[in-house]
């Protein structure tokens, strides 16, 4: 049906509220790109407050909750996260409203673009209180208006996508974030720094170190052609990641060093505690426990200031470390604990399994130390029960990546946990387990072992206490030998999961069956497929 004229002026006039609203609204996001927080949220504050003023109206209430909504985007990137959520639920409890309420074309998009960025914004909040599956629901929420909402630039689209990204990077789906990511940046241009950035962090996370130095660099012209600061300050941050993953200490410091200056003078507390727990783990390499100790205390009462509760539980994992280096196992074991309660709550199973490892080496490292006597059975059996469900988690992580290169490097990352599995059984003398870890292990993967080993990227951050070498015979360090020295270190070609290697066909039984089933359970992951192989090929 032909619209009348009234209606055609309407979809050509641009959105506009008016003085002092439209200038207002400018002036603030030229102070959230500055970045002048206190400034913008001053602004908005003032905005509300004439808005306030007005008698009730839907056209006034959907005024109000554009500028809540607004007010509780910045409290956000100030981490004033209770703030934030109190702000955005006003927001969303007036939009939401005036959903009944006849309006015209241009009326309609607007009530949508708003509660569109307001969802965005409470599943950024949900996102960073680690509430994972909330942060979906409101993404979820979002996406389905998407249909009606006239989005001629894409913005909103990206927006979505962006959170999206954000969302998966935080479960640590490397591979899924990568893929997502790289699709976005041919369709979503508004969000191309943005995402450039998710990229290098997601590179650097996979040891993919000049990948994600080119990241970084595109990412910050970018932001630079914008005139977005706020933007290239996350990036400075986000390579003083990079150079911590790759073991280059001194630049890491320093870039962490400026970056928690430019936090600090701008109260951005999340992001000053992000630079302290990273500084704090650079200084506990260097032997200063209390430097490393006083800023992990730092670092973990602004997290739970804030409310970023998987931060803070990262922040306690590694006080777990420090812990353990200063022999205090029980306040070690109290805060590893800790952490792994809260990515168990918050469905963060990777980070479970790191938990897992460390305290599996944790074990081992206290087996070299002292003597167990006959407890030493017992003592080996604890560790193997939380070393090789959580190796075999982290190996099967790499399915998650679309290309080979990925695969491999984060099997790098995975080779650790599994040849701790193997020192454990071997130390056991358990001769059905080594055998079964090397049917599995070997279970339709290639055996050309030419890859060269690398060194190992972790220890260079995070060593473990120096300890003597467990060496029953001899004065020689406990190694693997034959096939399970190659079954060990191969990294294999598989796409997907492994098949399961069947042991016994009259009852079923499969390779590391228990360990296997602990670990699909502990960590919500698919380790083997349905598919089943003999553990030898049949005779013919």
């Amino acid at each position: 049906m032909p619209q009348d004229a009234a209606e055609q002026d309407e979809q050509a006039s641009p959105l506009s509220y008016g003085e002092p609203f439209d200038s207002g609204f400018a002036l603030a996001e030229r102070h959230q790109l500055t970045p002048d927080l206190p400034a913008a949220l001053s602004v908005y504050g003032e905005l509300l407050a004439v808005a306030e003023s007005f008698e009730d109206s839907p056209d006034v209430r959907l005024l109000r909750g554009h500028l809540l909504s607004d007010i509780g985007t910045v409290q956000l990137t100030a981490t004033d996260l209770p703030g934030a959520a109190l702000s955005i639920g006003r927001s969303l409890d007036l939009v939401r409203g005036i959903a009944s309420v006849p309006m015209g074309p241009n009326g309609r998009q607007l009530w949508l673009e708003i509660l569109l960025k307001t969802l965005l914004a409470r599943g950024e909040l949900l996102r960073r209180a680690g509430k994972f599956d909330e942060a979906q629901e409101a993404m979820d929420e979002a996406t389905a208006l998407l249909s009606e909402f006239r989005d001629p630039e894409g913005l909103r689209t990206a927006e979505i996508g962006l959170s999206r990204v954000h969302l998966l990077m935080d479960r640590s789906a490397w591979g899924a974030a990568e893929e997502l990511a790289s699709a976005l940046l041919a369709d979503a241009p508004a969000a191309e720094p943005y995402l450039l950035d998710c990229l290098g962090v997601v590179c650097a996370s996979t040891v993919r170190f000049e990948q994600a130095e080119d990241y970084f660099a595109r990412a910050e012209e970018a932001y630079l052609a914008l005139g977005h600061n706020a933007g290239r300050q996350q990036v400075l941050s986000h390579r003083a990641y990079a150079a911590l993953q790759a073991g280059d200490l001194d630049r890491a410091e320093r870039l962490y060093a400026e970056a928690a200056e430019i936090f600090e003078r701008q109260g951005q507390s999340e992001d000053l505690a992000v630079c302290e727990q990273a500084r704090a783990a650079i200084a506990a390499h260097r032997g200063d426990a209390a430097g490393a100790a006083g800023l992990s205390a730092s670092s973990l009462a602004r997290f739970q200031q804030v409310g970023s509760a998987i931060a803070a539980a990262d922040t306690m994992l590694l006080g777990a470390r420090h812990a353990y280096e200063r022999g205090a196992i029980d306040e070690m074991k109290r805060l590893a604990q800790g952490a792994r309660d809260v990515y168990q709550e918050r469905g963060v199973y990777e980070r479970c399994a790191q938990v897992d490892l460390m305290l599996a080496r944790s074990l081992e490292d206290n087996l070299n130390r002292t003597d167990h006597g006959v407890h030493e059975r017992t003592s080996l059996a604890n560790a193997l029960s939380l070393a090789l469900p959580a190796a075999l988690a982290l190996e099967a992580a790499r399915y998650d990546f679309a290309t080979a290169h990925a695969r491999s490097q984060w099997l790098q990352l995975a080779d650790e946990a599994m040849q701790l599995a193997f020192r454990l059984a071997l130390r056991a003398n358990d001769q059905g387990l080594i055998f079964e870890l090397v049917e599995h292990r070997c279970a339709g993967a290639s055996l050309a072992l030419s890859r060269t080993p690398t060194a190992d990227r972790a220890a260079a951050v995070f060593p473990d206490a120096a300890m003597k070498t467990y060496a029953p015979d001899d004065d020689g360090p406990l190694t693997l030998g034959g096939i399970a020295a190659e079954a060990a270190a191969c990294v294999g070609l598989r796409v997907a999961p492994p098949p399961r290697v069947l042991l016994s066909p009259e009852t079923g039984r499969t390779a590391l069956q228990e360990y296997i089933q602990a670990a699909e359970f502990r960590y919500q992951r698919r380790i083997v497929s349905e598919e089943e192989v003999p553990f030898c090929p049949p005779t013919i």
